[in-house]
């Protein structure tokens, strides 16, 4: 397989990086090669916190992956969230000036240019630019114009706008790693291209992913998403509880928690059956999963009201007739949270799963950028890291302008 059919996808997460190696086959699909998987150092609440630890966790999970697929990887398309992320809505506009009127990739390449053509805050930098729809000559609704006959080709996109400063962290942790970053795309983008059908994202679905560390919400009507929120709340909330309330290691709380985990009381076992040793005790002793769940309970539904008013809070105005996707590790497997998720939340609700390496979702966003690259690459807009580096109003300005003319 040449070097120009292997991409390579880089999630990093707050509690685990997963790097993966892909082939394109011929006829368009993903053919993974290998992977790589460490846990991550220097990053709290999806925030880096110490570069050189987050550049050790990603050289060990490429290593892995080199090892394993026999490639020497030096381009990476990064997974991206954080709280600092906002989407906005732009046109853009061109003309089709050649006498056949024949759409082609490089007339949608130059209208999706035209799209990043706005006003930004200064410390800002797009990231990412999705086609919601194409019009051309005033014709809607067209999701691919190429092969159209048109004078005029519109583009109504949605931006993903990203802090400066925190896209370049990341950027420098992977160029400190020896490694290059190809594209950056948002994480809830990419889990759904695993997790969420066509009919779910055109009719209105929200996708909550429940990681370690971070909860990220992400809605998507018309087949685009359309609001997007991260809250510095995860599953090691629930941990932290176990760890205080039982005095007990943090690793082993983190043990306790997947072993016997429930969220609800009335599902939980009465019996004494958990063995611990609390810190300080001489002996070990036994609490049942009904002790446990009384610690565990009152923080899901915490977590779940965060998760309620966040939807609430972008003021959707049509229904979400597919109502919530749940996927992460770091919640929702945990017993009795789908029953609790459906009470309180009001909403149709269901854990996403794919049959790709496994149901424990570790290579959900991983893949899902593989596939994300690949559906998108003759729509996809690829920002070098000069654009990406370049900083301040005016370099910006110049750039855009050179770009369009």
């Amino acid at each position: 397989m040449g070097k120009g059919n292997i991409i390579v996808s880089l999630d990093l997460g707050t509690s685990k990086t997963c790097c993966m190696v892909g082939g394109i086959t011929p006829s368009g699909d993903i053919d993974v090669l290998g992977y790589g998987i460490s846990e991550t150092s220097g990053m709290k609440k999806g925030t880096i916190i110490n570069i050189d630890l987050v550049v050790q966790s990603i050289i060990k999970s490429v290593e892995l992956a080199e090892q394993m697929s026999n490639t020497k990887i030096k381009n990476v398309a990064v997974g991206l969230s954080g709280g600092n992320i906002s989407l906005l809505s732009n046109r853009g506009v061109v003309a089709i000036p050649r006498n056949d009127r024949e759409i082609n990739h490089q007339d949608v390449e130059r209208v999706i240019q035209a799209a990043k053509i706005m006003a930004i805050p200064y410390d800002k930098e797009i990231i990412d630019v999705i086609p919601r729809e194409f019009i051309v000559d005033g014709c809607d609704g067209i999701k691919d114009p190429v092969g159209m006959i048109g004078t005029r080709l519109e583009v109504s996109a949605c931006i993903v706008v990203g802090l400066l400063t925190a896209i370049q962290n990341i950027a420098r942790c992977v160029q400190k790693a020896g490694l290059s970053v190809e594209s950056m795309v948002l994480k809830p983008l990419a889990a759904a291209e695993m997790l969420l059908t066509d009919d779910e994202m055109n009719m209105g679905v929200v996708l909550v992913d429940v990681g370690a560390g971070t909860t990220e919400i992400a809605v998507f009507q018309e087949g685009c998403i359309t609001a997007y929120e991260m809250i510095p709340v995860g599953g090691n909330l629930i941990t932290n509880d176990i760890a205080i309330g039982l005095r007990l290691p943090y690793a082993q709380a983190e043990e306790i928690k997947c072993k016997y985990a429930c969220a609800v009381s009335s599902l939980a076992s009465e019996k004494a059956d958990i063995e611990i040793q609390s810190l300080g005790d001489s002996a070990p002793r036994k609490i049942s999963q009904r002790e446990l769940t009384a610690i565990i309970e009152p923080r899901v539904q915490e977590i779940l009201s965060y998760i309620i008013s966040t939807i609430a809070g972008f003021n959707l105005k049509t229904m979400l007739p597919a109502g919530i996707v749940f996927s992460g590790g770091g919640l929702v497997h945990i017993k009795g949270f789908l029953d609790m998720a459906q009470q309180l939340l009001d909403f149709p609700v269901r854990i996403g799963t794919t049959d790709s390496y496994g149901k424990e979702q570790t290579f959900t966003v991983a893949l899902g950028l593989l596939n994300y690259i690949i559906k998108h690459r003759a729509l996809y807009v690829n920002l070098t890291m000069k654009e990406r580096s370049a900083s301040g109003f005016f370099e910006r300005a110049k750039r855009i302008l050179r770009e369009y003319f």
